[in-house]
């Protein structure tokens, strides 16, 4: 027990928020953390990540629970939780807002040697992977499963990543590339643990450590496109070419489409892209939601390191008739379509800034071309041309998107 009038103070690194972390608030102050113990659930309203903390320590005690240093109400292991009415008698809120740097720890030292690095605090690890029995999988299918990490030596060193099963994220999965994680580190059984705190902590879009994304299983475009209103399982990628155009602003920089053998569809990306079109392009699509953006079916939000270039490719356009367009929009969406001879008429004389149609004599379609395009400004032919681009529609309004001038010959 603390006898004495000893006040300390943290900023929380560690709440409920998630569910990862059940009525433990961890507080650090520098390179220095602890665990105060409370009974009391959704503590992080009041005392969320980034909050100061003062605890007044006189009449709690202290324990250490294999180098996990906690405070609460009774000296059993683990310590008595502090009870709701009682949290005003030994907690005292501060300012709010406040961040707290990650310690960047090397992985070996954190498996080979877990008294170096200080329980109850915040750190991050670079370069690390989950290894091959951990990767793609849901962070905890039971109650307290652990998944591990791997660096890129030779011996890599691997430590557990713990979650909870009550966790908001214990059934997302685990990503299949390379990159940081950070996280409350404590021991357990004699060995370093890392507990993330959602799943903003980990961020894994690069290459592993063999030059792949993982063992992964090639899965067609129209499976995915099947999924709508799911996720798509773990250990799945797609591959197609790139059928839309970056540079000439066609559509906003972090959005493409790809097209395989069996179907097309649209990806938005966490950030801009430089994908030509063109590119062979394979993207890791485990756990990624299968929904609808303004009436079309994509795929978001995608991590951008997920996405790599094997090589290049054309697409054949499907040579068609608006009327067959209209007719089979749901199997050809996101396809590249060409009208073999039609007419462009519109609000205006150019391809942006107006409402345009293409009529072909069996039908009309709307050719849509974003404001922002550097072709929006130019004017488009009225004589009898051959067209193509990409089939869409804008909230039931069916579409094709032209990439470039090419496409309008």
């Amino acid at each position: 027990m603390i006898t004495d009038d000893i006040i300390v103070a943290g900023i929380v690194v560690g709440d409920d928020a998630s569910g990862n972390i059940y009525k433990k608030m961890i507080l650090q102050q520098d390179s220095s953390g602890i665990a105060v113990a409370v009974d009391v659930t959704n503590f992080n309203t009041d005392y969320p990540i980034g909050r100061r903390v003062f605890v007044k320590c006189k009449g709690l005690y202290i324990s250490n629970n294999e180098g996990n240093f906690e405070l609460g109400t009774s000296p059993t292991n683990p310590v008595g939780r502090i009870p709701a009415n009682l949290l005003g008698q030994y907690l005292v809120k501060g300012q709010w807002g406040l961040s707290v740097t990650p310690m960047v720890f090397d992985l070996a030292t954190a498996d080979d040697f877990p008294e170096d690095i200080p329980t109850n605090t915040l750190i991050r690890f670079e370069n690390v992977e989950f290894d091959a029995v951990s990767f793609g999988k849901t962070y905890a299918p039971t109650s307290g499963s652990n998944l591990y990490l791997n660096d890129c030596n030779t011996s890599p060193a691997s430590l557990a990543v713990y979650s909870s099963n009550f966790s908001t994220f214990a059934m997302a999965q685990s990503p299949t590339g390379n990159g940081s994680i950070q996280g409350v580190y404590t021991i357990y059984n004699g060995d370093g643990e890392l507990q993330i705190r959602d799943l903003y902590d980990v961020d894994m879009p690069n290459v592993r450590c063999d030059g792949t994304f993982g063992q992964t299983t090639l899965m067609p475009i129209d499976s995915v496109r099947m999924l709508l209103g799911g996720n798509v399982p773990a250990g799945r990628r797609i591959k197609g070419i790139v059928t839309s155009d970056f540079s000439t602003g066609m559509l906003t920089s972090s959005n493409l489409y790809l097209q395989d053998a069996t179907a097309g569809i649209y990806i938005h990306f966490d950030d801009p892209h430089t994908f030509a079109i063109g590119t062979e392009l394979e993207v890791i699509v485990s756990g990624f939601a299968v929904s609808t953006y303004q009436g079309v079916l994509q795929l978001a939000t995608v991590g951008l390191g997920y996405a790599l270039p094997v090589g290049s490719g054309t697409v054949a356009p499907r040579v068609t008739t608006v009327a067959d367009m209209i007719t089979n929009y749901n199997a050809w969406e996101g396809q590249v379509v060409r009208v073999p001879a039609g007419t462009i008429t519109g609000s205006g004389t150019t391809y942006g800034f107006s409402t345009n149609f293409i009529d072909d004599g069996t039908g009309t379609i709307q050719l849509y071309t974003s404001n922002f395009a550097s072709f929006a400004n130019d004017t488009y032919p009225t004589d009898t041309v051959m067209i193509t681009g990409i089939l869409t529609q804008f909230n039931g309004t069916k579409e094709i998107i032209i990439r470039n001038l090419l496409d309008v010959q």
